[in-house]
């Protein structure tokens, strides 16, 4: 249709104009009055009122409230008459499955943990070699032994076996178990270090530090729970309320900043990644501005430090865009109007602004 009606107005004068005084006319009679409407703000409203209306109109579900009033943080002790010599039996074969993997298991990530902490806690050497495989393939680990860790622990105090006199060796080992997993959520935590160390602070590495504190807290629960016979749905209760106290509490930092501050402040030591502080938020533009001259200085360091095959950002292109981009953050802040405004922002413009003035 669009091919169409173009063809016609070259070839047709008379309906070009008309085709003209009709855009004209929709533009200043239509589309001109929703210049200054914000459709991104609209749609996130209109998204945010759908999502209230669950929030604060929601209908309570009586089945859902039962189930939680009705579950219990203890496991209780079935008991069946029927069949009692061949669930005992069972009961003793589950056992001595559940002892043998344990054992096992226990052995091979003792192994494991040794060559950590000899090599990762104490003997760790850079030798100029990128880091990045180093934390990812701990984490990894780490993240496959968690779950191996609560599923197993699920199946074999799931039920009586709990209650079965004769446990202790199985829980021992249990609890050794998590134990090394611990110890192997401290080595992932010297891994992540060192990667900081070497190559500064980033999103990621910020948040294997969070995981860690989830996973040690949720090797906690998984060890009350052997010890204090607990149900599995008091792992999901406490779980779920620890990941949701620490994204809360983790989102009150302004991430972008310190990053920039932590990053530039050990750019004699750690590789500085231009190219990825070029691309942090606005929030930490006036920790992102830095003079020329220091950056070459800086990067003189750098590449005396890390002499990378891989080409990096320049000084000068770093410098450039950031100019760029403090440009148009003035003029974006400028004018906004209040539904927009923010303290993380509102602090940055106002030290862009301090900078300049001290500049001059």
């Amino acid at each position: 249709m669009g091919l169409r009606i173009l063809g016609y107005r070259r070839s047709n004068p008379v309906f070009d104009k008309i085709v003209a005084n009709t855009a004209m006319f929709l533009q200043e009679n239509i589309i001109y009055p929703f210049k200054d409407f914000d459709f991104s703000l609209i749609m996130t409203f209109l998204i945010c009122l759908f999502i209230s209306v669950f929030i604060f109109m929601r209908t309570a579900n009586q089945q859902i409230i039962e189930i939680d009033e009705n579950t219990i943080d203890e496991l209780e002790r079935k008991k069946k008459i029927e069949n009692q010599g061949q669930k005992i039996n069972a009961l003793k074969n589950e056992y001595m499955a559940g002892v043998f993997l344990f054992a096992v298991l226990n052995l091979i990530i003792l192994v494991l943990n040794y060559t950590d902490i000899r090599w990762v806690w104490f003997g760790f050497e850079w030798e100029g070699q990128y880091l990045k495989q180093f934390v990812h393939e701990g984490t990894y680990l780490l993240i496959l032994s968690i779950i191996t860790s609560i599923v197993l622990v699920l199946y074999y105090f799931r039920g009586n076996l709990n209650f079965y006199s004769n446990n202790k060796l199985l829980k021992y080992l249990s609890i050794i178990w998590l134990f090394q997993n611990g110890i192997l959520s401290i080595s992932v935590a010297i891994r992540n270090f060192w990667y900081i160390s070497y190559f500064a602070l980033a999103y990621k590495r910020i948040g294997v530090f969070i995981f860690l504190i989830l996973t040690l807290y949720g090797l906690y629960t998984v060890f009350i729970k052997v010890q204090q016979k607990k149900s599995a749905f008091y792992l999901v209760k406490r779980n779920t309320f620890a990941i949701l106290l620490v994204l809360i509490f983790s989102s009150l930092f302004n991430w972008d900043t310190i990053i920039a501050k932590y990053n530039f402040a050990h750019s004699d030591r750690s590789f500085l990644h231009l190219d990825y502080m070029s691309n942090l938020s606005d929030k930490s533009l006036p920790y992102l501005d830095k003079p020329l001259k220091e950056l070459k200085y800086i990067d003189s360091i750098q590449k005396e430090k890390f002499p990378f095959e891989q080409e990096f950002m320049t000084p000068e292109e770093y410098v450039k865009i950031i100019d760029e981009r403090k440009r148009i953050f003035a003029m974006k802040w400028e004018s906004k109007s209040i539904l927009s405004w923010n303290l993380p922002e509102y602090r940055a413009y106002q030290k862009l602004k301090m900078d300049s003035r001290t500049e001059l």
